[in-house]
């Protein structure tokens, strides 16, 4: 107890020390934005030719450095996210210091951050398949730190409603820019791992952040909703210097020999008539693969947002626990599973792949097939079925959405660059987005309109978790790779 007693101390005075410097984040914004602008110029802006490499060899130093300085943006944008969800209660009846809004207006202000993420995904990634993807994370990184320190100045349910839709600029433009460079550093078997790797953030942010209540409320931090959004604001647009010192565009060898199998692109393959916005899709969407995957990541989609959006508020209801105690509950579990699994998925996808090529593909596919009955089961009391679950049981049947979703982000980058040219990972990447990222706008406004209504948060869940079944088939149903 005592060695936990000093590591919250510890933690809070560190939190404590970083918001009083909070006050600087936007003149740190400034001047990052300044020498992004300045870096990218010096190095060239454009996308650049990749010289062919051996996907049998080790990817370098580089490669695995990528993804450790990426982990912690992903990291932060997704504490961010979840920060909402987990302080509904402080900034909805908060008070003087909160904004009064109906739970269908707090549901619209996440569906205003997934609208325009969802509208500028496909613009984020086709600049990022165009010009430098550290450039674009690093611009990412600016705006997001920008916004979340704005969020904590909100005064307004219209000023908190546009910031949150900033908010969705940002994060259109680094998810496809970060899987794209990561993905084109590690081009054989450590793609899988890679990408599980990087988003294993997500999960660590959605983690920290069901702790927000105790930063915002306990007296070791005592910051107050507003003041933990500055905070990590500040320690964003800080952490952009780092990225900065550590972060490169893959170049690769130039001089490296490299066998047949090795994926070359010339100088030719990213001239600009390659890129124009028509070829691109053309190509993305030639065989059905790319419209299946668009589907199979809406029906994801409407499970794994419901839950960032509104598992903290259902747990409450269903269990009449406080704000402190469901942010945890809420966060932890299935973030632990999508941790693990992301991991674990990664690992034996691609030791699969050396043996079937589709690998990458079955695996979410078994992982959904398992999850989404056991959601449904979670979900019975909320339909009206008599039966009892208990608290450690509802959590852990939901917490099988989290390694379906961890099976999923592990591959899905490798299972899209199999099934389509990869010159257009980001742009594809980012219609993806598009898709799961507007089911999830839809359904963080229907469990707002629900509750209003005095319908049960578990009947959107219960639908969700059938679509995670659909998914679960379609992963099965893509177009088959030889070998």
């Amino acid at each position: 107890m005592e060695k936990t007693s000093i590591l919250g101390e510890y933690f809070g005075a560190t939190v404590s020390w970083c918001s009083s410097l909070s006050g600087t984040t936007l003149v740190i914004a400034a001047v990052v934005a300044v020498l992004a602008v300045l870096l990218g110029i010096k190095n060239g802006l454009k996308t650049k030719a990749m010289p062919a490499l051996n996907p049998q060899k080790s990817p370098g130093k580089w490669a695995w450095i990528a993804v450790g300085v990426l982990w912690v943006v992903v990291m932060l944008n997704y504490f961010d996210r979840q920060l909402l969800a987990v302080l509904n209660k402080s900034i909805t009846e908060g008070g003087e210091n909160g904004i009064a809004m109906t739970q269908a207006q707090f549901g619209m202000v996440t569906s205003a951050f997934l609208i325009v993420y969802a509208a500028l995904s496909p613009v984020g990634g086709y600049l990022a398949d165009r010009f430098s993807r550290k450039f674009i994370i690093l611009c990412s990184l600016v705006v997001w730190s920008v916004v979340t320190w704005m969020t904590g100045k909100s005064s307004s349910y219209e000023e908190l409603i546009f910031w949150r839709g900033a908010m969705g600029v940002s994060e259109a433009f680094y998810i496809p820019a970060a899987l794209a460079l990561i993905s084109d550093y590690h081009r054989g078997s450590t793609r899988s791992m890679a990408t599980g790797l990087h988003m294993s953030g997500i999960y660590a942010g959605q983690i920290l952040a069901g702790f927000g209540a105790w930063i915002a409320n306990d007296p070791a931090c005592a910051l107050g909703w507003r003041l933990t959004f500055e905070t990590f604001g500040f320690i964003g647009v800080a952490y952009a210097i780092v990225v900065i010192l550590f972060l490169h565009d893959p170049q690769g060898d130039q001089n490296e020999e490299v066998d047949e199998r090795s994926v070359e692109l010339t100088s030719d393959a990213v001239s600009g008539a390659d890129f124009g916005i028509g070829h691109v899709l053309r190509s993305l969407f030639t065989g059905r693969a790319m419209a299946m995957l668009l589907v199979m990541y809406a029906c994801a989609g409407f499970a794994n947002w419901f839950l960032m959006g509104w598992y903290p508020r259902l747990l409450q209801d269903m269990f009449g626990i406080s704000e402190a105690e469901a942010g945890p509950m809420a966060t932890m579990w299935v973030n632990i599973a999508k941790y693990a699994a992301v991991l674990l998925a990664a690992v034996i996808a691609d030791m699969w792949y050396l043996r079937n090529k589709n690998a990458r593909a079955y695996v979410p596919g078994i992982c959904f097939l398992l999850a989404g009955p056991c959601v449904m089961i979670a979900m019975l009391p909320a339909l009206g079925v008599p039966i009892a679950l208990s608290l450690v049981a509802t959590v852990a049947l939901v917490s099988m959405q989290g390694v379906a979703q961890g099976s999923l982000d592990a591959t899905l980058m490798p299972v899209l660059r199999s099934h389509i040219d990869e010159r257009f990972s980001a742009t594809g990447y980012g219609l993806l987005n598009l898709t799961s990222v507007s089911a999830g706008a839809l359904i963080s406004w229907l469990g707002g309109y629900l509750m209003d209504s005095g319908v049960a948060l578990g009947v959107p869940l219960s639908i969700a978790g059938f679509l995670m079944v659909i998914c679960g088939l379609f992963f099965f149903l893509l177009p088959k790779k030889e070998g």
